[in-house]
């Protein structure tokens, strides 16, 4: 007797599944139960807790789901159903051809499981070799073989291949996978710091670095350092340079808008065709919550009404969540202005050079506290020498903001007057932790925002 079934076994809110497949071995009179787990790392088991283990598991429940009038309830419950029904029979099929059953193991199933999610995976992984150990090696097997990593992701691995690269070359090294130490964590935390990268960058550097290490265990059967989890640069919060009251020091603040400083962008109609257009577009992405990569694409055969209510339709880039969300008031009078149509697309480029000059019309001209890239390790000799870092200091408001402050806005601006559930469905975020992460006001201003809408 053989059975295959998913497990949620993630300890966050939504996670990838766990396929289960169990056999009995008899032994003469007894009976022995063996069962081998896989994880199913793609984003077609990527799923939500509370939808897998009240609703999925339920037979009942789930063939409601199948029927559902709401087309995402039922693609996902059917779409999981498919696959499961597709992996139960390849390994069953596998397993009935094993003439000794007693002599599998959990690499026979998992070898399985990983062909049928990367096709042609197990070839490519034993052809090519990372000779030494090689971490860089490594790195790029990562990227040519995971199947399921976001355009956005493959981007940052080539960051942090070329930051690799500099790191080796000025200290005359080749890293290996096993180099990846608590010796190295503090060479490369001190390296980072004299090329004035962000501590977010060296911490979010070294979490990636641990990921690829795992992979090279996992997947290449390589050797890594033991107590890997060490391996990572603990945030501390940031203190304002620029004051000598260390009991009360200012947090560094990621720009975003207030609804009054909203107001005022909508209110101004002084402004020229680009700017009015780029306007236009940020209004969008704050009241729709979304990526700039999601709201420059915006278009209108993404529309649709349904009980008089105009909504959006759309997958995020990133994520590859299904998103539908309505629209407010503010987006269908930009609609009504353009005849039905979304704001013109430009590049990310020009909409954050844009956004900067439409701030600068509307009168945000404050000097605040931020973040601005600029360009350091200028040598005086060379004009054009010098790399782009994040320094903090006083800078004018309208300097701070780009695309991403419309997103950063709205979950400042909404969260304690909206219930956290609708800030989150908008957002997308899966976590109020990663929500709380946009959340950038300070307490008095949260306080006051929340007394306005009281009143």
């Amino acid at each position: 007797m053989s059975t295959l079934h998913y497990k949620y076994r993630s300890t966050k809110n939504k996670g990838y599944l766990t396929v289960r497949f169990q056999y009995r071995i008899d032994f003469g009179e007894k009976s022995k139960d063996i069962y081998f787990d896989a994880l199913l790392e793609d984003r077609r088991f990527f799923v939500d807790k509370e939808y897998f283990c009240k609703t999925y598991k339920d037979p009942i429940l789930r063939e409601k789901e199948k029927n559902s009038k709401n087309l995402d309830k039922r693609k996902v419950a059917s779409d999981l159903d498919a696959e499961e029904n597709t992996i139960r029979n390849l390994v069953i099929d596998q397993f009935r051809a094993i003439e000794n059953p007693e002599t599998l193991t959990k690499e026979w199933f998992k070898d399985i499981i990983s062909e049928y999610l990367h096709p042609g995976f197990k070839k490519k992984k034993y052809q090519v070799k990372i000779v030494g150990n090689n971490l860089i090696a490594v790195l790029d097997h990562y990227k040519n073989y995971k199947s399921n990593l976001a355009p956005n992701t493959v981007k940052k691995m080539g960051v942090v291949k070329s930051k690799l690269e500099r790191y080796e070359n000025d200290l005359n090294i080749k890293l290996k996978v096993t180099d990846i130490n608590t010796n190295f964590r503090d060479e490369f935390i001190k390296w980072s710091n004299e090329k004035q990268y962000a501590s977010g960058t060296i911490s979010r550097d070294l979490t990636f670095l641990r990921t690829i290490c795992y992979y090279a265990s996992s997947e290449l059967d390589l050797e890594i350092f033991d107590k890997l989890e060490r391996v990572k640069y603990k945030l501390e919060k940031i203190k304002n340079p620029f004051t000598d009251n260390r009991d009360n020091p200012e947090e560094i603040l990621e720009a975003y808008l207030t609804p009054d400083e909203i107001e005022e962008i909508e209110k101004n109609n002084d402004l020229p065709e680009y700017l009015d257009n780029a306007r236009d577009l940020f209004l969008i992405g704050y009241e729709t919550g979304q990526r700039i990569s999601d709201y420059l694409r915006f278009d209108k055969k993404m529309l649709k009404t349904i009980n008089g209510v105009t909504l959006i339709n759309f997958i995020q880039k990133k994520t590859r969540k299904q998103m539908l969300l309505p629209l407010s008031s503010r987006v269908l009078r930009i609609l009504e202005k353009r005849n039905g149509d979304f704001p013109r697309r430009i590049s990310d480029q020009k909409f954050n050079d844009y956004i900067k000059l439409v701030c600068e019309k509307s009168k945000i001209t404050q000097t605040i506290l931020g973040v601005k890239r600029i360009k350091v390790l200028v040598d005086p000799k060379d004009e054009e020498s010098g790399i782009w870092r994040g320094v903090p200091g006083y800078y004018p408001k309208k300097d701070l903001i780009a695309g991403h402050t419309a997103r950063r806005s709205f979950c400042t601006n909404h969260y304690g007057i909206w219930p956290t559930s609708d800030i989150m469905y908008f957002s997308g975020h899966s976590t109020e932790a990663m929500l709380l992460q946009y959340i950038k006001a300070k307490p008095i201003e949260r306080a006051l925002q929340i007394f306005k809408n009281l009143k």
